[in-house]
């Protein structure tokens, strides 16, 4: 390498405007580490010769690698002025637009990169940065499909298959959800958040032991998953099992001493025990944390608006 840059330095000494050498001695100086001198010598052939796509992209790439993102959107675009169709131009320019938080144009390149390169080994990750990209922007159907094709070519991806579950959870196509979360599972028994869901999707279709048996896996997993532990209490106290619910519930207010549901809950179990004051005391913390609630959101509507 370093006679080989010091051949093209020659070359340079005698012809400054030497395409070829500026652009092969960049190219050794990127693998000797020596970027901003790489850079400069990019530059140049790149000066020299506007329409050569490979110039605009190495400088592209050593921007990348100085962290310039700015820099580097500048040589992307002008590689994609001369080749549009170039897969990896697009591919480059969608993560530099990602860097950036320019969500609408990341999104738009990585459409053409996928057109352009569906089987391309960055292809499903570039599907599931999509996916979620729609989401971002609230176009669901668009992140199901999009899912749908990552997880076709991939099934074993099981972020994407909790993403599609997600959303179909949230949109209340349970029957939809239930099997995309029982593949998560399949996939990674250990994820909580998927065994919470599916305990939720049992709770709202009455299958209650199921629920509990879910929200029970959840908790041991995640021990400070509240949104399980209230569940999980409140469908114990409806099934009869007073002491389990309390002991629940009594935990969830060890991690959130500001739950109110889990305080009115609690205090609905000491009125069945006959313990009145003990619910009184559990009904009036939940009055309180509620008109707490209610306080902090009118202060906060009221900043909102002013």
């Amino acid at each position: 390498m370093e006679a080989a840059a010091a051949i093209y330095r020659r070359l340079l000494a005698a012809d400054p405007d030497s395409f070829d050498a500026h652009f092969e001695l960049g190219q050794i100086l990127v693998t000797q580490q020596k970027l901003e001198e790489a850079r400069q010598h990019l530059k140049t052939a790149a000066a020299l010769k506007p329409d050569d796509e490979p110039a605009h992209v190495r400088l592209a790439q050593v921007a990348l690698m100085l962290d310039d993102m700015e820099g580097a959107e500048r040589s992307l675009l002008d590689a994609k002025r001369i080749d549009p169709r170039d897969a990896s131009v697009r591919y480059n320019l969608g993560r530099v637009y990602d860097r950036l938080g320019r969500s609408a144009d990341c999104l738009q390149e990585y459409l053409v990169f996928l057109e352009l390169s569906p089987q391309d080994p960055r292809a499903n990750n570039v599907r599931g940065r999509v996916g979620l990209l729609y989401e971002n922007t609230r176009d669901l159907e668009a992140a199901i499909r999009i899912y749908r094709e990552l997880l076709a070519a991939d099934p074993s991806r099981a972020g994407a298959r909790f993403a599609l579950a997600g959303i179909y959870y949230r949109r209340a196509r349970y029957d939809e959800a239930l099997p995309e979360y029982e593949e998560v599972l399949r996939l990674d028994p250990k994820n909580a958040a998927a065994h919470a869901n599916i305990g939720s999707i049992h709770r709202i279709n009455g299958r209650i032991p199921e629920a509990i048996a879910q929200f029970t896996q959840a908790v041991e997993l995640d021990p400070a998953d509240v949104s399980s532990l209230y569940f999980l209490g409140s469908l114990q106290f409806d099934l009869g099992e007073i002491d389990k619910a309390l002991l629940t519930l009594k935990r969830l207010t060890e991690i959130d001493p500001e739950h109110p549901l889990a305080h009115y809950a609690i205090g609905k179990i000491y009125a069945k025990q006959g313990d009145r004051e003990a619910a009184q005391r559990e009904f009036d913390l939940h009055r309180r944390i509620q008109a707490e609630e209610r306080r902090k959101e009118k202060t906060v509507t009221t900043m909102e608006n002013n």
